[in-house]
């Protein structure tokens, strides 16, 4: 939400309250999209809203859910592996607060989110041992308000609810408000907007607005969002088929020559015996569909909602086998592409979270304050990894890049700073154990008195 910031010269105070309940209602006007993208990933899909034409006739609803299997394959090929982060600089600090409340499932949270919504909304507070803490809020209650400038710099960040008792009555409101400078908590006991009063106001030590947003894209769409008819075609088209090979089994039976009443008629049903004449006829009346131009379209419409959302069919009979990783990448090139523009968007809203986390921890002194462009982010794809290519490109490498490079390319080494070290440690370790020996032999050791102290000299 863009907004002038100079309507605000004077900040947030008590007399906001009719401007926040203005950019409220606006963003309330967004639920209705935002509720029909969450029934998608859910497998509520309109497919369910779908009424019997007449009496008798079948009206199966069969939900393909296409939607929840986009999102799903593209939050675990971005973030299925943890991001990882380095520096030259000391940055301990700040990956022991991310490790501490496992941040790699609220970033699992956010890329879901904005793969449903188009957008994901994170808090960072501060907890009751003083420790920085992130959540991911819901986008349906959560926005931030940007400034009208070239930069669009965030002016706060805004997330409200309504409170309810035991039986579902709205009992009031709470808007929390998130500035630069300090953090604001309105309240009503209506369900009005208008009506909330400041109720408290703090400090805010993270130095930036505490509620950070990240976009899908610069569209602000959804992974499937364009593709919702061509999902809504699809659960169509396999609903009719079960739907005729139901009513072909109901297929009026047409007769010709023979006059039955309804008593003959039920019989007929219950024993299925028909005796007929020299001019009687029986025949079952069905529509002529064929199977295979059916087939043909459940193809057709498939690959198109995998094509236009450039998720791959990974069931699809082109990606079995022992395939190089080369091959598998050709055939994932678009959908990296496509993953790697959320990256983009994802890793520039976690700088912001760093940022803020990296000048609360500098202010209580527990690290430096690193600029954030030191910190290189690293996403890992999720992909089925052949050890063996990776074994032979690393032979083939060696002594051309460092160890640490070539370390940092096997998918079951964390740390490859550690693991150079532990290596050395190691070869050390070895070259004393040798030494002892040759100096034990050297003075005799195995023979004579000294046979029993062999143990004393060689670990």
């Amino acid at each position: 939400m863009i907004i002038d910031g100079n309507t605000l010269k004077s900040g947030i105070n008590e007399n906001s309250v009719n401007y926040l309940a203005k950019l409220i209602e606006k963003h309330t006007s967004m639920r209705g999209k935002y509720g029909k993208l969450r029934n998608y990933y859910i497998g509520c899909h309109d497919i369910l809203n779908r009424r019997k034409t007449s009496e008798g006739t079948a009206n199966n609803k069969l939900v393909c859910n296409h939607a929840k299997y986009i999102v799903d394959s593209t939050t675990a090929y971005l973030v299925g592996n943890n991001v990882t982060y380095k520096s030259d600089e000391d940055i301990s600090a700040l990956q022991e607060a991310y490790a501490e409340q496992d941040i790699s499932n609220v970033d699992n949270d956010l890329v879901k989110s904005m793969g449903i919504y188009s957008a994901a909304y994170e808090l960072i507070y501060a907890n009751e041992d003083s420790k920085p803490i992130s959540v991911a809020l819901d986008a349906y209650n959560t926005f931030v308000v940007y400034d009208s400038d070239v930069e669009e710099t965030p002016l706060f960040g805004v997330h409200y609810f309504k409170k309810y008792d035991v039986d579902g009555n709205c009992t009031g409101v709470e808007c929390m408000v998130y500035d630069n400078e300090f953090s604001y908590r309105f309240t009503g006991e209506s369900d009005n907007w208008y009506a909330m009063r400041l109720e408290e106001q703090e400090i805010n030590y993270f130095g930036g607005v505490q509620i950070i947003e990240y976009k899908n894209n610069r569209e602000r769409q959804g992974d499937f969002e364009q593709l919702i008819p061509l999902i809504d075609a699809y659960n169509v088209l396999q609903s009719d088929r079960v739907n005729d090979k139901e009513q072909f089994v109901d297929a009026f039976l047409f007769l010709k020559g023979i006059d039955i009443d309804s008593e003959q008629a039920r019989k007929l049903k219950e024993e299925r015996i028909l005796l007929g004449y020299d001019e009687a006829d029986a025949k079952y009346l069905d529509k002529v569909l064929s199977e295979s131009d059916v087939e043909i379209l459940r193809k057709s419409i498939k690959e198109d909602i995998h094509r236009f959302s450039q998720v791959p069919d990974l069931s699809d009979e082109s990606f079995g086998g022992n395939q190089s990783g080369v091959a598998i990448r050709y055939k994932l090139l678009g959908f990296e592409q496509m993953v790697k523009n959320k990256e983009r968007y994802f890793a520039k809203s976690l700088r912001r979270r760093m940022k803020l986390y990296i000048n609360y921890l500098s202010r209580k002194g527990s690290m430096a304050n690193v600029p954030v462009h030191k910190v290189d982010i690293t996403f890992t794809r999720c992909l089925p990894v052949n050890e063996l290519e990776k074994s032979e490109m690393i032979r083939n490498l060696n002594g051309v890049v460092t160890s640490k490079t070539l370390l940092a390319q096997l998918p079951f080494v964390s740390d490859p700073e550690q693991e150079v070290q532990e290596l050395a440690d190691e070869a050390t370790q070895k070259l004393e154990n040798e030494i002892k020996r040759v100096d034990f032999y050297a003075r005799g050791g195995g023979y004579g008195e000294n046979a029993g102290d062999k143990d004393q000299y060689i670990m």
